[in-house]
């Protein structure tokens, strides 16, 4: 991409911003948020406008108030985040934009070389405002495939046996559904025939978690559907020269920024810092340089695909990480020590606990099957769990744990966001 034409992206992106900011000032919340501010007509005035926190999102959602909306609530249709990231948003879009984000995922769906003669089983959860499924089913409709309705609300056993009898080529979900069919095809010691694409969306899939599932699922490739979330829509898509977390910007459907979390300054090519999206899109529930949780760092190189959208690297979640004794640790670090214990599942949730005394019980929750033949394998993770991370192995030295532990529960057992069907990673009732 030559200057000129970033230059021209930029201004057209800056452009259409400041339309919808505009926009967006016809709605009482936000005329109030920006009151004194002008519509910005330079990076440095756009860098002004105060950012949208997820907490704002919840506090004035719908249907307890409708003031981030523009106009009558009519020709809509509602969604919900589903919460599991922290509370639950809703979200409501015109059919017009609606139809435009559905648009959007099924060109980023054929990208990954989907065509008319694919089989999608469209497991992902419907229901209580969730739009993951119907979402799925229109993309799958409008990539002319042929669509199996089969949605994960069903149970695992029943999912699991009508993929088998019906033998999609590609398979949609979240990624701790696929763990979880890969710890049943593991269990029957039967891959899948026939399946080339697993394609996942909801939340960020790990190399072990692809691994796992590759290896028992006997998929072929494991592709992200999109960069996608429940409040912002579609931010990001895969070409076939993206690596593992990359994507590029849908310039003309989204604002990216990248900015230092605590400044909220840009951040430069190979930088990590925080995600601020704007859609230039929807102009009814406006969603304005929003927080949306995630850190990434732009690639500052051409991609070989030719693509004039830039390209971004996803590291993670904002606040992924909890502190355990004096350091910080990621719920990537206990994923890879469970990948080590081959009889255990990659599915498991991590609890923290205050005790008197200055101590702390840390209980590592994980599915496997058949936990009471499994003993030795929980042994086992505790010592690879304090092997990868020198502060359990530096705590138990010194007495800091009051417990612990790693418990096995049976395949499926965790709980699940009711919703989206999501395990929440870390329950820390030290914040309690």
């Amino acid at each position: 991409m030559t200057d000129i034409e970033s230059i021209m992206i930029e201004d057209n992106q800056l452009r259409r911003a400041a339309e919808i900011f505009q926009t967006a000032c016809k709605a009482p919340y936000y005329r109030q948020k920006y009151s004194g501010l002008g519509v910005p007509s330079s990076w440095d005035e756009w860098r002004r406008i105060p950012v949208l926190e997820r907490t704002e999102l919840y506090d004035n959602t719908y249907p307890r108030t409708t003031t981030m909306f523009t106009g009558a609530l009519e020709d809509s249709i509602v969604s919900s985040t589903g919460g599991s990231s922290g509370v639950a948003r809703t979200i409501v879009l015109r059919q017009n934009e609606w139809n435009d984000f559905c648009q959007k995922q099924a060109e980023a769906f054929m990208r990954l070389g989907v065509s008319k003669d694919d089989i999608v089983a469209n497991m992902f959860v419907a229901g209580h405002l969730w739009p993951s499924f119907i979402g799925a089913h229109e993309m799958i409709m409008r990539s002319n495939c042929v669509h199996l309705p089969i949605s994960a609300n069903i149970g695992i056993d029943e999912a699991y046996r009508l993929c088998r009898e019906y033998k999609p080529t590609v398979i949609l979900s979240l990624p701790t559904f696929f763990v979880l069919m890969a710890d049943i095809a593991k269990k029957d010691n039967k891959p899948f025939d026939g399946l080339r694409m697993a394609c996942y969306a909801g939340e960020q899939m790990s190399r072990e978690a692809e691994a796992h599932v590759r290896k028992w699922l006997g998929v072929k490739e494991i592709k992200p559907l999109a960069y996608t979330s429940g409040d912002c829509g579609i931010m990001g898509y895969q070409c076939a020269d993206c690596g593992f977390g990359e994507y590029h910007t849908l310039t003309d459907f989204q604002l990216i920024e990248i900015v230092n979390p605590v400044t909220l300054e840009p951040v430069g090519p190979g930088e990590t810092g925080e995600i601020l999206v704007t859609s230039l899109r929807r102009e009814f529930h406006p969603i304005i340089r929003y927080r949306i949780g995630d850190l990434a760092s732009w690639i500052d190189r051409p991609c070989a695909c030719g693509s004039t959208d830039r390209k971004y690297r996803l590291a993670g979640r904002a606040g992924e990480d909890f502190k355990l004794g004096g350091a910080y640790v990621t719920v990537g670090e206990f994923e890879r020590a469970v990948s080590e214990v081959e009889e255990l599942s990659l599915n498991f949730q991590i609890e923290l606990a205050d005790v008197a005394g200055a101590r702390m019980d840390l209980v590592v929750n994980v599915e496997c099957d058949r936990p009471e033949k499994h003993a030795d394998a929980a042994r086992r993770l505790e010592e690879v769990l304090a092997q990868h991370i020198p502060d359990i192995a530096g705590g138990l030295k010194i007495g800091f744990f009051n417990r612990y532990e790693v418990c096995l529960v049976p395949l499926g057992s965790l709980p699940r966001n009711p919703i989206t069907g999501k395990i929440k990673k870390v329950i820390d009732h030290r914040v309690d």
